[in-house]
């Protein structure tokens, strides 16, 4: 369905939800017309499949009531009043792209009748009763808690309290920590080892283990003065581009950041990398946190001075687009309603710490938060049109039959095409063009044909979608345009309409486009002709909002120090944790907006502060006391997560690339469906190849993987081999932030050490230990092939064992061996060299051992 189908029928739910007096407006001729031509033929021939009686309707669509005919079903809206050309209702019974009545036609005075009647305005007396809802939750109870309710009271400034102990802390960070620790009598903690505090720094900061030189250095300057050693290394730190990949992915967990739609039709997202270099740079510039979530929710609204600069906040609302979708969805107004919960889902929770999409069926539960509400969200986030899907070409916007749902996406104003989209020369543009042309023929033919099958017709539709594709990335010279996701706004602003239980088909009232109102001191002003959206993304940065910067502190802190000091780091309402240091977290907010929304000022606070390097020495006194470490009298012990653990070992092994790459490798892959239906799950898919001739399994391994064969010289299991090792992307010496997040079918890898699921908003990843992560370590090719290149590396370079020992040490745990280690290892490599298997590789079965130690995965 194009675009402006769809913007008539959402304009059509709102206009058929209102209260309205269109059976009495209706002349005594227009009622006569629909009760005498049009009602019989409805009840006659549709209403055994398309009405309230007929149970489960084909293809989602009611004729029996008004609104219901207006709405229409999952291919569009039946009857567009006044637009008989626009009306599918019209082009079914002339029996075009579908056939209804299915076993006959109606005749030619009963399809004029029905095209007279749209011309008329199709007015209708079948109107319903419209319910008025009202909330349970009352402005008395709204206004007690935002007097009550920390979350919803501004951050003041308080002043840090005073400490007996004057010579622990190093910043105000550490008078609000020890104040706590002293008030309960517990001892505060003495300083980590230089070699754990360097290492805390270099992952935390980058994602990266120290080299072999950083460590020497700091350990000099540690020795001289560990305040300034900590300080400068922090500079060097927070001014590498690795400084950006390590926190633009932690954003990334939280702007549910994927590759594809997910879900049955799960069909990639080959411009979604431009989200995430752009969250990159962001973090890499500094760029004030307050714009960069308005350039998130409203880049498109946004003033800009370049078309780099519009380019950019065009990108940022990708945030918006690249969310979980259900593409099967057949009921296009459902879709609609699906995706606009899931953007006031991703806004409320990432930015404010508060779940407003629970009030979309009714008040919610626990907050005070009324239905009321929600949509007055849904009424700032329903006027702008998501673009996720694939580029329209000259023939139109076309997808596997497979996708009932599918959108455009929008053209950039600068010339920065995706690098893998092929360049046509004319020839060969006209060659593809003749291809589609001959295929609308077939299409043609197969309709005013009998008795062709279901499969032929799904084949040619999903071969007139390929071509679609091909045409649609490129411009009458055959050279790639260039696409982003992303949101835009609509020609006009509307409300939304109250849905009783949420659902779609029970519209109540119109509500006013706004803010919750527990968020705000005062509703904002939106204009009539504003969607509200670009007021929402002023508030959220603004100092009258009392959640951004205490929800953006707390995530910082969270991944700086292991635990935020809100535990629950989504939701800042009556359900989450209270903050365990709540003065802290509003002196840190405070001091956060007035650096200028600086996220680098932040972390250097953080960094620099006696609470980040104290030791995680066990104390049980301090134990039993606070068993939670909630007052933090010790470190936190925390395990790397998964992309750290990868860098880690490309970094040992001297292997990893610290250039981005350009695009990805959905980019590369293109506009494909990676799950579902023929193809099923990859590794299925591959097994279903070994059943298949060679030849066959050839073809389909070079379709599905782009992989090319030979002279007939590779075996089965060579293909086999060469397919699962594409999927884990083992042969890629990227950082892993670059790795391909394809949902549902991510990298071992990532996946098998609590990588975020991308479909979800998440702000703490869990931390499991597993059978499953020990046998990665022990038998992952990428694993051993590290393991190996280690060796190779620390072989060339030293000749002693023990030298060996040493730098494996230094290079995979940022420290030198004791004593016990190093006589231990050496003992273990005589064993190998001495009496064990010739085919193990001594060195290499230590830098191994290493990797899956204890203390490689974790930070102590």
């Amino acid at each position: 369905m194009s675009v402006q189908r769809l913007l008539v029928s959402l304009a059509v739910l709102v206009l058929t939800s209102q209260p309205s007096s269109a059976v009495e407006s209706l002349t005594p001729d227009q009622t006569n017309f629909f009760e005498t031509k049009i009602r019989p033929v409805l009840v006659k021939e549709c209403y055994g499949c398309h009405s309230e009686k007929a149970g489960n309707v084909r293809g989602g669509l009611r004729l029996d009531t008004k609104q219901f005919s207006l709405l229409g079903g999952s291919s569009g809206p039946a009857v567009v009043p006044f637009e008989p050309d626009d009306s599918l209702l019209i082009s079914a019974i002339h029996h075009d792209d579908f056939v209804m009545p299915p076993k006959k036609k109606l005749t030619a005075d009963q399809i004029t009748d029905f095209e007279q009647w749209i011309k008329m305005g199709a007015p209708d007396p079948r109107e319903s009763e419209i319910e008025t809802f009202k909330s349970s939750i009352t402005a008395d109870e709204i206004a007690t808690a935002k007097q009550e309710f920390w979350a919803y009271r501004l951050p003041q400034q308080i002043s840090p309290p005073h400490v007996a102990d004057v010579a622990w802390p190093k910043t105000d960070i550490d008078r609000f920590i020890a104040a706590g620790l002293e008030a309960k009598g517990l001892p505060l903690s003495v300083d980590a080892t230089s070699s754990q505090v360097l290492r805390r720094l270099c992952f935390d900061l980058t994602g990266l283990p120290p080299t072999p030189k950083q460590i020497e250095a700091f350990t000099s300057g540690w020795n001289l003065d560990a305040d300034a050693a900590i300080a400068a290394t922090v500079e060097e730190l927070l001014s590498s581009n690795a400084f950006g990949e390590r926190w633009g992915r932690h954003w990334l967990d939280v702007a549910r950041y994927g590759e594809s739609t997910g879900g049955q039709v799960n069909m990639t997202f080959p411009h979604a990398w431009r989200y995430r270099d752009y969250v990159i740079d962001s973090f890499n510039d500094d760029k004030p946190f307050d714009q960069f979530a308005a350039e998130q929710i409203a880049g498109d609204l946004m003033p800009a001075k370049t078309d780099r600069q519009w380019t950019e906040q065009l990108i940022a609302t990708t945030f918006l687009a690249i969310g979980a979708k259900n593409l099967n969805e057949q009921n296009r107004i459902q879709f609609a309603a699906d995706l606009i919960d899931e953007q006031i889902d991703a806004t409320t929770r990432v930015f404010l710490g508060t779940s407003v999409a629970c009030a979309r069926c009714h008040d919610h539960k626990f907050d005070p938060i009324p239905q009321t509400d929600y949509y007055a969200m849904a009424g700032v986030f329903r006027n702008a049109t998501t673009y996720f899907g694939n580029p329209p070409s000259e023939f139109g916007n076309f997808s596997p039959v497979q996708a009932n749902r599918t959108s455009s996406l929008i053209v950039l104003p600068v010339e920065d095409p995706n690098p893998y989209d092929k360049r046509y020369s004319r020839s060969e543009l006209a060659d593809l063009r003749a291809q589609m042309n001959d295929k609308f023929d077939q299409q043609r033919s197969m309709r005013s044909q009998s008795g062709q099958s279901q499969a032929a017709r799904l084949r040619l539709n999903n071969e007139i979608a390929e071509l679609s594709a091909k045409l649609a990335v490129v411009d009458d010279q055959g050279q790639p345009r260039s696409y982003c996701m992303g949101v835009q706004e609509q020609a006009s602003a509307q409300n939304a309409t109250l849905l009783v239980r949420g659902e779609i088909d029970l519209p109540a009232q119109e509500i006013p486009r706004g803010i919750p109102s527990v968020l705000v001191e005062q509703p904002i002003s939106i204009a009539d002709d504003s969607s509200g959206r670009l007021e929402l993304a002023r508030w959220i940065g603004s100092d009258e909002n009392s959640l951004t910067a205490r929800v953006m502190v707390n995530r910082v802190w969270q991944h700086m120090i292991g635990r935020g000091l809100v535990t629950s780091t989504e939701n800042f309402g009556s359900t989450g944790t209270a903050p365990s240091h709540p003065e802290l977290l509003d002196h840190m907010a405070v001091e956060f907006a007035q650096s200028g929304w600086s996220v680098k000022t932040l972390i250097r606070q953080i960094a620099t502060s006696r609470v980040y390097r104290i030791a995680s020495t066990y104390n049980e006194t301090s134990f039993e006391r606070d068993p939670d470490n909630t007052l933090l009298w010790r470190a936190n012990v925390r395990r790397l997560d998964a992309e750290a653990i990868r860098d880690a070992m490309l970094s040992a092994s001297a292997n990893i690339d610290l250039d981005r790459p350009r695009g990805s490798e959905v980019a590369k892959a293109g506009y494909l469906r990676v799950r579902g239906g023929f193809l099923g799950d990859p590794r299925e898919a591959v097994q279903k190849m070994m059943l298949a001739s060679r030849d066959s399994m050839r073809n389909n391994a070079r379709r599905r993987f782009g992989f090319g064969f030979q002279n007939g010289r590779d075996s089965t299991a060579d293909m086999y081999q060469r397919i699962t090792r594409s999927l884990d992307m083992n042969d890629a010496m990227f950082r892993s932030v670059y790795l391909p997040v394809v949902r549902d079918e991510l990298p071992r890898a990532l996946d098998v050490f609590d990588f975020a699921d991308p479909s979800a908003v998440i702000g703490t990843r869990e931390e499991s230990n597993t059978a499953n992560q020990s046998l990665f370590m022990m038998n992952n090719p990428l694993v051993i092939a590290q393991s190996d290149a280690m060796a190779t590396r620390i072989a060339k370079s030293y000749q002693r064992p023990a030298a060996q020992v040493h730098a494996a040490f230094v290079l995979s745990l940022g420290r030198r061996p004791t004593g016990t280690e190093l006589a231990a290892t050496m003992k273990y490599l005589g064993s190998l060299s001495d009496g064990g298997s010739r085919q193990v590789q001594p060195l290499a079965a230590v830098c191994q051992s290493l990797f899956a130690c204890a203390e490689f995965r974790y930070l102590d």
